[in-house]
């Protein structure tokens, strides 16, 4: 079973970004605040006043674990599986995975870079890698 995320309201300029290979977050216009995942307001000053930008898909590894235990039968053959919370250059942080890297290779302060993975045909999940230059 693949889980596959669908767009909505919300979240469709998002996942035409990923379309497009790049990571979209939100930033308010009014206190310039910029946050992940989208909403409707600004989390810090509820301004309605928001607009999406492109990132540059640079990031700092700022927590992860090891998952063991399948939380959904979606993932049950893919365990063990790491899971990452990646501090985006711009501010907010983002669970991810990081790819293209050994479970005991991946550090706590580590740069990461944006990736894309096609999940299925046409489907894409932005995700993180080592920069390869610092790794």
């Amino acid at each position: 079973m693949l889980i596959v995320p669908k767009a909505d309201s919300l979240t469709q300029v998002y996942w035409d970004g990923v379309q497009l290979r790049e990571l979209r977050i939100q930033k308010c216009l009014a206190c310039d605040h910029a946050w992940h995942p989208p909403l409707y307001i600004c989390p810090k000053c509820r301004s309605k006043n928001i607009k999406w930008i492109a990132i540059s898909g640079r990031g700092t590894v700022y927590s992860f674990t090891i998952v063991h235990h399948a939380a959904h039968e979606a993932v049950v053959d893919s365990v063990p599986y790491l899971v990452a919370l990646v501090s985006l250059a711009e501010g907010p942080r983002i669970v991810s995975n990081i790819l293209n890297c050994q479970f005991n290779d991946v550090k706590i302060g580590m740069q990461v870079n944006l990736t894309f993975q096609e999940i299925s045909k046409g489907v894409l999940l932005p995700q993180f890698e080592p920069i390869a230059d610092l790794f």
